[in-house]
């Protein structure tokens, strides 16, 4: 059936990507969605696209799941994360990320885009509420890389560089948590 199908299709591409043989798995959901739309494939094909950075692919298909499931929080989220951390579309990206906490209020994945968002525009205080939200749920290192910087670039670096540490202990091979701290604190 098309959702056993789905999975399957999901993993052969799970598996590329591992190997970092994008193209290969492009091509795998490129036939896979041949003349369908099927939400799941079309939002892993996006989370490839920002992979490959192709950012074209992955808001046409977040798009298309959005058009087809308007209450998909995952996929209002990952196109308002995307846009405001990957584009200068703030205020849009602020929008669906607002619709996707309206849907979850308390997802720590969405907490942490809306701080990134508030962050991106230019609102520390309001963006710190909110990353120290999503931290508290869960000790993800991308939510501790983000709240690192916010704290770091308002001024309070003692504590950027605890949250950071604390960060690295738990996953010490975390490359974008390691780009952060590099970048703020060589």
């Amino acid at each position: 059936n098309e959702k056993d199908s789905a999975v399957l299709i999901q993993a052969e591409a799970g598996m590329l990507v591992e190997l970092e043989r994008f193209d290969e798995a492009m091509q795998i959901y490129n036939s896979a969605l041949e003349g369908k739309i099927n939400a799941d494939l079309l939002y892993s094909r996006a989370m490839l696209a920002e992979k490959m950075d192709r950012l074209d692919i992955l808001e046409a298909d977040l798009r298309k799941v959005i058009e087809t499931d308007p209450k998909n929080a995952q996929a209002l989220n990952a196109l308002g994360y995307t846009l405001a951390d990957r584009t200068d579309r703030f205020e849009e990206a602020e929008k669906l990320i607002d619709q996707a906490l309206a849907l979850r209020p308390d997802d720590h994945y969405i907490l942490d885009s809306k701080g990134w968002v508030l962050y991106r525009l230019g609102k520390l205080d309001e963006a710190i509420v909110y990353l120290r939200r999503a931290l508290e749920q869960i000790p993800d290192a991308e939510i501790a890389a983000h709240l690192g910087e916010v704290l770091w670039v308002s001024g309070n670096k003692k504590e950027a560089k605890k949250i950071w540490d604390t960060a690295l202990k738990a996953t010490p091979d975390n490359t974008h948590l390691q780009d952060v701290i590099d970048r703020f604190n060589p």
